[in-house]
């Protein structure tokens, strides 16, 4: 495993990133699941572009694999995989739709003020698709009650509630503290596979070589974070593999 140097500092990413995605985020619906998650790796993709291979633009957003990149002179496929805790993401990925469906509601209101508000959920919550519309209703009072009255209506979903002024209605939700596990091998290894049986597909989709870029080390539970020692034997048609910290903009080159 080998660490990358980036060839970028941060002062120069933000500029970088426009550059790179701008053009692939218009059309894209905020409050759409699907486009929501397109946004999250296109942003994820540019800034591993940016910081590590600047002179690679994204030519193509697509599916099997997610992008076509390149530099004008080499072209390859790439397949962008996040590996996570499943049982953790199904619950912070309810409550995610959830808010943007509140926002969405909210949007409605021409007359309701912009507002961005911080909800930290109860650490003992449940979430069920039978309760969707009443968790919705909830969060629905809870933050028309704060925003305009200043008012916390007690509840059994939301603990706490905090807002600030903003130029939307945006609404951001927080599990509170945990701490965040070191990724095993078997489950790094298992995420190149389930990859791995997809790349003659992928090659056949795009006549071109493939990369995998892994992310890891966001800000949510779900997330895990890596030894950088750690030894890996592998077989791979891909050309690169690379796993991607997120939260650090920290890149390992696995292959």
């Amino acid at each position: 495993m080998n660490t990358i140097k980036p060839s970028i500092d941060n002062d120069g990413l933000h500029k970088c990133l426009e550059t790179k995605i701008n053009i692939h985020l218009n059309g894209l619906n905020k409050h759409n699941q699907s486009d929501n998650q397109k946004t999250l790796e296109l942003c994820q993709v540019g800034k591993f572009l940016c910081t590590y291979f600047p002179d690679y633009n994204i030519i193509e957003t697509r599916e099997q694999p997610d992008f076509i990149i390149s530099n004008g002179s080499h072209a390859f496929g790439l397949e962008h995989q996040s590996i996570y805790k499943s049982e953790v993401l199904k619950r912070t990925g309810f409550y995610d739709n959830i808010a943007l469906l509140v926002e969405k509601e909210f949007e409605k209101d021409s007359d309701f003020p912009n507002f961005l508000v911080s909800c930290y959920l109860r650490n003992d919550i449940e979430f069920s698709n039978k309760d969707k519309r009443r968790i919705l209703n909830t969060f629905i009072r809870v933050i028309r009650e704060f925003v305009l009255n200043d008012n916390f209506l007690e509840n059994e979903i939301i603990d706490d509630i905090r807002k600030m002024n903003h130029s939307q209605k945006s609404v951001n939700v927080n599990f509170g503290g945990y701490m965040v596990p070191i990724l095993e091998k078997e489950k790094l290894l298992e995420a190149i596979q389930k990859k791995e049986r997809k790349i003659d597909e992928y090659i056949k989709n795009t006549e071109k070589p493939q990369w995998l870029l892994l992310l890891i080390g966001g800000v949510g539970a779900h997330s895990y974070r890596i030894r950088n020692d750690m030894n890996l034997e592998f077989e791979t048609k891909f050309e690169k593999i690379f796993i991607l910290e997120d939260f650090d903009n920290r890149l390992y080159e696995l292959k």
